[in-house]
């Protein structure tokens, strides 16, 4: 989704995210696709229209895509998309104009790939070394059940 959504804005790879378009005149079908980014897609019209656009020409064009499957296609998986992506342009937009979010969003990121790291990490050792159940509480019983047993004789 991101792929095409920069594809529509015709944006290189590496490129900066263009200005922030303007609320009242609409962009035509044949200009490339822009964002409001002060405002999300329920907010501005603008970026209401655009969502219809990127989602219908992504629905249309889906034979490019040959190993997604089918049933991501549908409104409800291509909208859910949609949304997360316009969310991250928004940041990175936020993020190339402000240095203090810039920072924030750096920081999140390394939070978040530290941690899908540290729980890969724990799901392999899961994984490679299970604890079977007979060994795990000790077998050893407890002193106070070893004091009943030599009490009871």
């Amino acid at each position: 989704m991101r792929i095409h959504v920069r594809k529509m804005m015709k944006l290189k790879h590496g490129e900066d995210l263009p200005p922030s378009a303007f609320e009242g005149p609409e962009i035509g079908p044949n200009e490339p696709v822009r964002f409001v980014w002060a405002k999300t897609t329920r907010q501005s019209a603008t970026n209401h229209a655009m969502k219809k656009r990127i989602i219908a020409d992504l629905r249309a064009n889906q034979h490019k895509y040959k190993h997604v499957p089918e049933k991501d296609f549908s409104r409800k998986s291509v909208e859910a998309a949609f949304e997360q992506v316009f969310v991250t342009l928004r940041q990175k937009f936020k993020a190339q104009n402000d240095v203090a979010a810039a920072t924030k969003l750096k920081r999140r990121e390394a939070q978040k790939s530290y941690t899908a790291r540290r729980f890969s990490r724990k799901k392999l050792v899961r994984i490679c070394s299970p604890i079977p159940a007979r060994e795990w509480p000790p077998l050893s019983p407890l002193p106070a059940l070893d004091r009943l047993s030599i009490s009871s004789r």
